[in-house]
């Protein structure tokens, strides 16, 4: 059991860092082939997994990385640009009210609208709290994949629900 968590939260690790690993189609096919280890449970192991490399997102945001620190020089020369003005409305926003821009991200995390990605490395731009950032990062990726993981046992329960 604890092996399968810790390879599902691996796996979402990755998937968070590379997209071509695409953890609801991992999730999904776990889920719906591994006996004794409970839908919620592979849920809440991908949300932790993923925030954990999602992370890595908010830290170049925050210029922890050089990534972050070229990023955050390219919009300050360009100020003009769409995004720049986006992402300078973001951090005043955040600024002036935090719960508003955790809210903003948790509700985004939920169904990576805006891309997911792009709202952790805005978070640390915008300067929102490390511990606010997983917190609100958590429970958006844990209501998501919960939804992927429970949705076998929805669509397998439907058609007797129905009656048919």
């Amino acid at each position: 059991m604890i092996g399968w968590l810790l390879a599902t939260a691996g796996t979402a690790a990755l998937g968070s860092v590379f997209p071509l690993v695409n953890i609801e189609l991992y999730l999904l096919g776990a889920v719906s082939t591994v006996d004794g280890v409970s839908w919620w449970a592979f849920g809440l192991a991908a949300a932790v997994g993923q925030v954990a490399g999602k992370t890595l997102f908010y830290l170049a945001g925050k210029g922890g990385f050089a990534l972050g620190e070229r990023l955050r020089r390219r919009l300050e020369a360009g100020r003009r640009g769409r995004w720049a003005n986006w992402l300078e409305k973001f951090h005043q926003r955040t600024e002036e009210r935090p719960w508003w821009g955790l809210g903003v991200l948790s509700v985004s995390a939920v169904p990576g609208i805006p891309p997911y990605s792009l709202m952790c490395f805005l978070s640390g731009a915008a300067g929102l709290p490390l511990l606010g950032f997983l917190a609100a990062s958590l429970l958006g990726r844990s209501l998501h994949f919960l939804i992927v993981a429970g949705a076998p046992g929805v669509l397998h329960w439907l058609p007797s629900a129905l009656g048919s």
